[in-house]
């Protein structure tokens, strides 16, 4: 209730609003009190409405509000003998401010009872209703406000349906939730809930943004992001745990967004007193729980370190061999100094990337690692900075405290400015890749908590920069770097050129990402940048400077308008493969052929390494056929929400990763992240 009590100090004092009327009108709300009928039959039941017109901007909230906020309440005063039903409350939105997710309404809502007359009422006497009603509103500021509010039925020999109202009292019952279609159950794990829903023949392809609002306050972390799976025939929805302990019971809606016939449609589901069982384990995401904290800490700062022999890493070891050569010249402080600041840079990398991460996620996004590259601005801004490194290198322009270090600054402080900068481009070319160990634990860990997801983040950065870290620091580790010397310069102009194939690299990636006007685009804003540094290498006056300036921003003007594709660029298959789709797998499966799932990327140079080594090879394709499997083959270079559903029910939190699904009841096989021949041979034969 913390939230609640920081919401009601934002609360803007203002008087209440009463009345006595069926209409209480505010500068925010229009409230109405409204029966479904004209004229009611003693005995016979009619249904009354409170019904706000709230102002653009601003809501009123549901029975669990969230983080902040109060439900509308409603109390009757009827006449003895009469009852009124609980409020048949429409099914919420997610309004987030601040950091905070809300539940309420926004432009109109109704919530309804129904009111059985006594049988004994007196036909032809007004049976009076009164309700005395309370919300709070709020935009930036919120506002209590109250209302008394009366009507009185006519009653008769018959009842008499209100026709003025009778499409506002269809419209309202078309937003109260309907009962699942689905059989369903729930469980709760560790930091996880977990519902199921038995769905057969459903498909993901048509739903999108799936949430459940927990009736009662505290169950569900309001704010922390919902995951939708789906391994046929169950439909699963694996939420964090909020503050209160479990309860025994867990009621509330789902809401999920289907594409019916082209049109995004609002579904909503109730979820009624189903049973939270503690001793059930959901299988897919919370096996992964099994993984304690301390483990994935420590299998994060394992898979750091390994990320530093992975392929994608090469692309930086230029600049990282750079970096150490240049320490080589530097005092046992002076080198502590350098590898501390590489540190730095690596882990202030990874926490901003970290936080855009989490940022994703509150937002209810679907991400994992990686995701920074399925955008193409991203894309573009990286080669910009890969090829700026390579001409920096190249010697086309130098600023004093350069990013490696070289040449006039090998020492002091601008020494460990380069080194800063080195360990940042070193983590932001690195991030999207995968190394044993990392996979399964960054795969837990973006499932539970922020904090947890950004500790775990944070030791990945620790093990990538740890080896630097420590030839910087061990004494006898100094006398295994080359000294300084005059080839340098010509190592270091020699270096420049695998950056500048990085560049090349991110190009082919934008190319798959957008169209053939984003790639040119992007290469007149490299020939703009590139004439904007080499005029920075000329020296100069203000003129000078004020043209490179001019070229640097129309560089990145050109670079932030590039938009993805419209549609998904097609992608050339392997020999024998097909496009991965859940429903392509379910069919598949449900044939009883085993099936060989591929999740790649075109910014995953470990995907490409493995596909050249393993999965092309001849050996590959000899022991596919034989065994009859299926091979599917996902490309993940841009957003793909099946895709993303399919690595989270294997705990991954990025690609690659390989699948093998039996035809029988055995759990599929996920194989490593680094491929043989062997290894996936072998995989098969086991088929």
């Amino acid at each position: 209730m913390v939230f609640l009590l920081l919401a009601l100090a934002g609360m803007q004092a203002s008087p209440a609003v009463r009345a006595s009327v069926d209409t209480v009108r505010t500068d925010n709300v229009t409230a109405r009190l409204v029966a479904s009928a004209e004229r009611v039959k003693p005995g016979d039941t009619v249904s009354v409405m409170l019904h706000q017109d709230i102002r653009d901007g601003w809501h009123t909230y549901w029975k669990n509000p969230g983080d902040s906020g109060q439900e509308i309440a409603l109390e009757w005063s009827l006449p003895e003998g009469a009852v009124a039903t609980p409020i048949r409350w429409a099914a919420p939105e997610r309004i987030e401010f601040a950091g905070l997710v809300n539940h309420g309404y926004s432009g109109r809502v109704g919530l309804i009872s129904d009111i059985t007359v006594p049988a004994d009422w007196p036909a032809g006497t007004a049976f009076p209703v009164k309700a005395e009603a309370t919300w709070l509103v709020c935009e930036k500021i919120c506002i209590p406000e109250s209302g008394v509010f009366a009507i009185d039925l006519p009653t008769g020999g018959e009842t008499v349906a209100n026709s003025a109202d009778a499409a506002l009292f269809a419209a309202v019952r078309g937003t109260v939730p309907a009962a699942s279609p689905w059989p369903y159950s729930a469980t709760v794990s560790g930091n996880a809930v977990t519902l199921a829903f038995d769905a057969p023949g459903l498909s993901m392809a048509r739903l999108s943004q799936a949430h459940f609002f927990a009736e009662a306050w505290g169950v569900i972390e309001h704010a922390a992001a919902q995951h939708l799976s789906y391994d046929a025939p169950v439909l699963r929805l694996t939420m964090q745990r909020g503050e209160i302990p479990a309860p025994d019971r867990l009621s509330g809606v789902l809401t999920l967004r289907e594409d019916i016939g082209g049109e995004q449609v609002r579904l909503a589901f109730a979820i009624d007193e189903v049973a939270l069982d503690p001793a059930a384990s959901a299988p897919s995401m919370i096996s992964a729980e099994t993984l304690s904290l301390p483990l994935i800490l420590a299998f994060a700062f394992l898979g750091g370190l390994l990320l530093n022999l992975m392929p994608c890493v090469f692309p930086v070891l230029a600049v990282k061999a750079l970096g150490l050569v240049g320490h080589a010249a530097d005092s046992r402080a002076g080198r502590l100094r350098g590898g501390l600041a590489y540190m730095a840079g690596v882990l202030l990398a990874f926490a901003l990337l970290g936080i855009v991460f989490l940022a994703l996620r509150a937002g209810g996004a679907s991400v994992g690692w990686g995701f920074q590259l399925q955008n193409p601005v991203v894309v573009a801004v990286l080669a910009y900075i890969l090829f700026a490194v390579g001409l920096n290198l190249a010697g086309v322009f130098h600023i004093a405290g350069s990013w490696t270090g070289m040449g006039q600054s090998l020492a002091g402080r601008s020494g460990a400015t380069g080194s800063f900068f080195t360990g940042i481009l070193a983590a932001v070319v690195a991030a999207p890749c995968t190394a044993p160990f990392m996979a399964a634990a960054l795969g837990v860990a973006f499932t539970q908590s922020g904090p947890v997801a950004m500790a775990a983040i944070l030791m990945l950065g620790l093990g990538l920069g740890m080896p630097y870290l420590l030839l910087t620091a061990v004494p006898g580790a100094a006398r295994l770097l080359p000294k300084p010397g005059a080839w340098m310069n010509t190592l270091k102009q020699v270096l420049a050129f695998p950056l500048f194939a990085s560049a090349a690299w991110l190009i082919w990636v934008l190319a798959q990402q957008t169209d053939p006007d984003a790639v040119f685009a992007v290469l007149l804003g490299m020939t703009a940048l590139g004439f904007a540094l080499w005029l920075f290498g000329q020296g100069g006056g203000a003129v000078r400077r004020g043209v490179a300036m001019v070229s640097v921003a129309a560089a990145l003007f050109l670079a932030g308008a590039i938009q993805p594709a419209d549609t998904a660029v097609a992608v050339i298959q392997p020999d024998g493969a097909e496009r991965y789709s859940e429903a392509r797998l379910e069919a598949l499966r449900a044939e009883g052929r085993p099936v060989l799932v591929n999740m790649t990327a075109a910014w995953c140079i470990t995907c490409k390494v493995n596909e050249r080594v393993a999965l092309s090879s001849e050996a590959f394709h000899a022991a596919l056929a034989k065994s009859g499997a299926a091979y599917l083959v996902g490309d993940w270079t841009r957003e793909d929400p099946e895709i993303t559903a399919l690595l989270r029910r294997h705990d991954r939190a990025g690609v690659p990763l390989y699948v093998l699904f039996y035809p029988d009841e055995r759990p599929p096989m996920v194989l490593p992240q680094i491929l043989t021949v062997s290894m996936v041979v072998d995989a098969l034969h086991q088929i």
